[in-house]
């Protein structure tokens, strides 16, 4: 009997042994780096975008502190189809004139799409992150004008980024033609940037967008009364428009983003 108790001691003395040299080798592995890699679930930044949030992506100078570098750029999710999203910039970024000529014009031809889809794609956006916004067929048919405003809106286009037309802007923001009664709706106003200001953008005290910020007013694509003019929403938030080579108007870029083409930039 004693034997047995010997051999069972024994036994369990070399269990205990090995199970603490298992666990001494584990933590040893762990320290030099070799132990099998923790996954973790990260975040998912577009994957569960909805309509109604707003979300960053790219980058563009906004605070005017040029030595701290550009600042990730917010945008509004307008719509969402087959995981495409519809953005507009939360802020106007900029200020531009529609065109730099005072002339009858359209926005096929204007210089201010020709920044957009160049000189600031190319600052706001990596060649990776350019290649996850869709090229959009963008319709300047009569449909997308003011109805008030009798003026050809030219061809359409094929642009990664341009402005919102009249009928996006009263689809999504609520905008109406300037002699409604709208002038509660500060859906539609925007801030400008600080850069902006800066550069000469409006910004009016005394219309206050819904977060408290003075308002400026911004270009639409659509066009105005007059040839030479375009549509723009006023710091009301109320439908207008101004000779295209007018100082003082925000620049709100709008695009679709592939959202899974985003996703994989992370």
């Amino acid at each position: 009997m004693k034997k047995v108790m010997a051999l069972l001691l024994a036994m369990l003395f070399l269990i205990m042994c090995s199970a603490c040299s298992k666990q001494e080798d584990s933590s040893k592995s762990a320290d030099s780096g070799t132990a099998e890699p923790v996954v973790t679930a990260k975040a998912s930044k577009f994957a569960s975008v909805t309509i109604g949030d707003t979300i960053t992506f790219g980058s563009y100078e906004q605070d005017n502190n040029l030595d701290n570098g550009s600042e990730p750029i917010e945008w509004m999710v307008l719509d969402i189809q087959d995981g495409k999203a519809f953005l507009l910039s939360r802020y106007g970024l900029d200020t531009k004139p529609y065109n730099t000529v005072d002339m009858d014009i359209t926005w096929e031809a204007c210089s201010l799409r020709r920044w957009m889809n160049s000189d600031f794609i190319d600052a706001a956006f990596s060649k990776d992150e350019q290649s996850a916004i869709l090229i959009t067929e963008v319709d300047n048919s009569d449909a997308q004008g003011c109805s008030r405003y009798i003026i050809y809106g030219g061809n359409n286009t094929q642009d990664k980024i341009f402005l919102l037309s009249f009928s996006e802007a009263n689809r999504y923001l609520g905008v109406k033609h300037w002699t409604e009664d709208d002038e509660n709706n500060k859906k539609s106003r925007v801030a400008p940037t600080e850069y902006a200001i800066q550069a000469g953008a409006d910004a009016h005290s005394y219309d206050l967008t819904a977060d408290g910020e003075p308002a400026g007013a911004w270009w639409l694509r659509s066009p105005g009364e007059l040839p030479n003019s375009a549509s723009d929403v006023f710091s009301l938030g109320r439908l207008g428009y101004g000779l295209v080579n007018l100082d003082g108007l925000v620049v709100r870029p709008a695009l679709w983003l592939d959202l899974n083409a985003a996703e994989s930039l992370k």
